[in-house]
């Protein structure tokens, strides 16, 4: 009897937010991603607002990336006023080293202003030493528009392909100089049905572009130097 082998997806982890997120709110961008740990193993990830996702997205492909959680439970703190408050981070980050960095992602208007600032000062006072390192605020002005793109297509070819990665792999052994990576793709005949694979290279450090920028077809591309 031939047995058929079967493939099965993990299940993604759930949210880790202490802080309810809604599920939809009208006029706000209001959602979910999953992405990969640091384990490979699929984690949930919610977002009050298109910034946040953003920032989420930026934060889960950088290189020093090694874990992100969501809408932390609330911190108490003394308001500069006097009396007893609490604050919601929407973030923290953790990266290889171990640092950890609590985010308040916040409309630049906002984050400007005296008030917020004196306010911040209180919150950094009560987190630094208990709950993280480093406190942050990041605004839409924070986000490197580079950043963002490449974060985007790395999550959006996240997913492995076997065949096409291990071709593009042989490939690049064989890449003398920059070249496009349209023309990449034509010389070896996988045409555009290999850039998924090309950007997974490029973030896997097996190819790496010739100047940072976007990544499309048009970016040019060469075989990573082996240090």
């Amino acid at each position: 009897m031939s047995k058929t082998k079967r493939h099965f997806r993990k299940t993604p982890a759930k949210s880790r937010a202490v802080r309810k997120i809604v599920k939809s709110s009208k006029g706000h961008f209001v959602g979910e991603l999953v992405y990969d740990n640091i384990n490979g193993r699929p984690q949930r990830l919610g977002f009050g607002s298109y910034t946040e996702f953003k920032v989420a997205i930026c934060l889960i492909y950088r290189d020093d990336f090694a874990d992100l959680e969501e809408q932390l439970a609330p911190l108490p703190f003394t308001h500069p006023t006097g009396r007893a408050s609490s604050h919601f981070f929407d973030f923290r980050y953790t990266t290889k080293g171990g640092q950890r960095i609590c985010i308040s992602v916040k409309p630049e208007r906002i984050a400007k202003t005296f008030v917020y600032q004196q306010v911040i000062d209180s919150v950094r006072a009560a987190a630094v030493g208990n709950i993280c390192d480093v406190v942050a605020t990041v605004t839409e002005r924070n986000i490197n528009p580079v950043e963002l793109h490449n974060a985007e297509l790395y999550h959006a070819a996240r997913k492995p392909d076997p065949v096409f990665d291990a071709v593009i792999l042989e490939a690049l052994n064989d890449l003398d100089g920059p070249v496009s990576i349209n023309q990449f793709l034509s010389d070896i005949g996988v045409y555009g049905g290999g850039f998924f694979s090309v950007v997974r290279a490029i973030r896997a450090g097996h190819a790496r572009l010739f100047v940072p920028e976007e990544i499309r077809g048009k970016t040019l591309i060469e075989r990573a130097r082996v240090a």
